[in-house]
């Protein structure tokens, strides 16, 4: 056989392995469905059905998973911007809006569904699911497996020994005060948080081993930067805290279990020896569930008479810390809201604070008006737009007074939630 001949079958094989690395035909799960996918003008569809794309962990429904009552509101749904008024069905058809409910005093008073989409769904989170994860930090923390706020990573997660990531204080993954060196740009080519999904899903790399390799250019607790990978090691912190246990598991059994949670799912790296979620994201259930979420928030980290999050987590979570860049705008005029731990805080910081994932995901809560706000969809145009938060507001408000009693914030803390024994 000629020296041509022998080229030519090579390059045949590397073809041949190559798109056979490619599609995948003998898996549930390829980089071309994942790509065709991620390019789609329209990711309603693929955002309702992301356990189809991505290898995943199932998180167990509640032994006592239950609907909440319905009282609907018999009002169309309108709000004020840019000097208009406008209606929630308009909104919803230009931004891609998959589903809307609102809770108030625990009965549905709003509950609307676009799309295709109905209410056994399962709508993916984006970043909703940092807010779960600070949850679970927050039991955490009640339940001793964290001793303290302050202690470093490493102390529960050593895979970290010897990186920067190891050396940051739980407190600080929070608050997105991390100084990790990190680009977490969705949209450009070549940045931090793409490459990131490239190695995990691609290239089926281990999640924390990714992350062990981003190092720090400035001190940690200076200012405010929101990156994924900071979520993605206090999952690593949470797993060691609980002996190995993996986050879908710690979901089920201190979330979905009290909250009455139906099933959902959660996406995993693509290191089938570990199928480690990704914390900093893809968490996929009903919207009525992240509903219930927001109710634990609203009800200050209480599900029926039993305590969940340590007392005072909540105001915890939503309050801003003392650091200039965490104020609403305080880094990009051009989105008008603060951080406090892993959850958003409104440029009008009357008590109110929300969850808020990547193309327009949301869990509003507003105790003003003892309200949870809850939105899925696929809209391309978030964080950019600011409509969205005429709505939230407005959702929040509709058919309610508001309580001055709640939102007093003289009683927010600065220096972190009680721990159970502890004194106020």
């Amino acid at each position: 056989m000629g020296p041509i001949k022998i080229i030519g079958l090579c390059l045949l094989a590397v073809l041949v392995a190559g798109a056979s690395w490619f599609y995948r035909p003998w898996s549930d799960y390829s980089p071309a469905r994942v790509i065709e996918a991620r390019d789609t003008l329209d990711r309603v569809p693929y955002y309702r059905t992301m356990a189809e794309y991505f290898p995943h962990n199932t998180i167990a429904a509640s032994p006592k998973a239950y609907a909440l009552e319905r009282d609907l509101f018999p009002t169309a749904l309108v709000y004020s911007y840019d000097g208009e008024t406008r209606d929630l069905d308009d909104y919803a058809a230009r931004r891609d809006i998959t589903g809307l409910i609102v809770v108030r005093d625990e009965k549905v008073i709003i509950e609307r569904y676009w799309r295709g989409a109905d209410v056994d769904d399962h709508h993916t989170s984006w970043s909703v699911a940092k807010s779960f994860v600070a949850t679970l930090v927050g039991i955490a923390l009640k339940e001793g497996a964290i001793e303290d706020l302050t202690d470093p990573v490493v102390k529960y997660a050593p895979i970290y020994r010897d990186t920067d990531y190891g050396q940051t204080t739980i407190q600080h993954l929070l608050m997105m005060s991390s100084g990790i060196d990190f680009s977490e740009n969705y949209e450009e080519t070549g940045s931090d948080i793409r490459d990131l999904f490239f190695n995990t899903f691609f290239l089926n790399q281990d999640l924390d081993k990714v992350v062990r390799g981003y190092d720090r250019n400035r001190d940690p607790g200076q200012d405010f930067d929101y990156v994924s990978t900071n979520t993605a090691v206090l999952g690593a912190a949470l797993s060691g805290a609980y002996g190995g246990r993996s986050l879908s598991d710690l979901a089920a059994e201190k979330v979905f279990a009290p909250l009455g949670m139906q099933a959902g799912t959660w996406l995993t790296d693509r290191n089938s020896r570990s199928g480690k979620e990704l914390a900093y994201c893809c968490l996929n259930i009903r919207l009525e569930d992240y509903a219930k979420f927001g109710l634990l928030y609203l009800n200050q980290g209480m599900a029926g008479e039993t305590r969940i999050l340590p007392e005072g987590w909540a105001n915890f979570v939503s309050t801003v810390p003392n650091e200039a860049t965490h104020s609403p705008g305080a880094t990009d005029p051009s989105r008008p809201v603060g951080y406090g731990h892993h959850f958003w805080i409104p440029k009008e910081q009357d008590g109110s604070f929300f969850a808020a994932g990547y193309n327009g995901q949301f869990v509003f809560i507003n105790p003003n008006t003892n309200t949870v706000v809850a939105i899925t969809g696929a809209d391309q145009t978030y964080p950019g737009q600011q409509e969205v938060w005429a709505l939230l507001r407005a959702a929040s408000e509709v058919g309610a007074p508001v309580n001055a009693d709640a939102s007093d914030n003289a009683d927010r803390m600065t220096n972190g939630p009680l721990k159970d024994g502890e004194a106020n």
